[in-house]
């Protein structure tokens, strides 16, 4: 190797140095590379996670307008007659009529309001949204299923609670109808449930699936 002499024994050791080195790089080389891959995996999950959180959250603020409070308007004017005693036998009891306004407190009445209109980026809005295009799966390929049959797709790694909901409002509930998933349907509830492109196919949904369902089936 290398035009050195194999049977010299400093030569062979500088050989087995050189190939230990090289394998010692490529393994190096090689865990980098799927080291990477993790990171980006899990840089992915994060991103997915905390967009799911930020859209839970906005789902739950309710704003309430401020409501104009309606007040009591003043009685009318009553007449009041005030009699003053004499403190002695020379001064005359008189007696006078003075008018005054009764005005009571003034008691702020509020009016119900009305309706709040479901905000664009609410998690009602993007079911809704979602589940108006379910008509574009082909579920005569992937099958139907009713909520009653409903199998627990956060089983599946890469699934959260937000995903399922999405997932049900396109009439997707089971095991049995992921597995039956093409690459074409993969592409399509890709799009359908606004998931990061090909995410559904590297976590593979469909092998895991089939996993459940044969276990859920015996």
């Amino acid at each position: 190797m290398f035009g050195l002499d194999p049977l010299s024994l400093p030569v062979a050791i500088v050989e087995m140095l050189l190939l230990l080195s090289l394998a010692a790089f490529i393994g190096w080389f090689i865990a980098r590379l799927i080291l990477s891959g993790r990171l980006n995996s899990l840089r992915a999950d994060i991103t997915e996670r905390e967009r799911e959180l930020a859209e839970c959250r906005q789902s739950k603020v309710t704003i309430v307008p401020p409501v104009a409070p309606s007040y009591i308007a003043p009685t009318s004017v009553t007449t009041q007659t005030v009699v003053l005693a004499s403190v002695t036998d020379d001064i005359p009891t008189q007696a006078y009529s003075e008018s005054r306004p009764i005005v009571p407190l003034a008691i702020p009445i509020f009016n119900e309001s009305p309706p709040m209109p479901i905000a664009q980026g609410s998690e009602a809005a993007v079911l809704s949204r979602i589940a108006s295009r379910a008509g574009e799966l082909n579920f005569d390929r992937i099958g139907i299923a009713t909520s009653s049959e409903a199998d627990d797709l956060k089983a599946i790694i890469g699934i959260g609670p937000f995903l399922e909901r999405k997932l049900h409002s396109l009439g997707i509930y089971t095991f049995r109808q992921v597995s039956n998933f093409t690459k074409e349907d993969l592409d399509k509830v890709n799009e359908l449930i606004e998931f990061f492109p090909g995410r559904i196919e590297r976590d593979n949904w469909v092998g895991q699936s089939k996993v459940f369902y044969d276990q859920k089936n015996g």
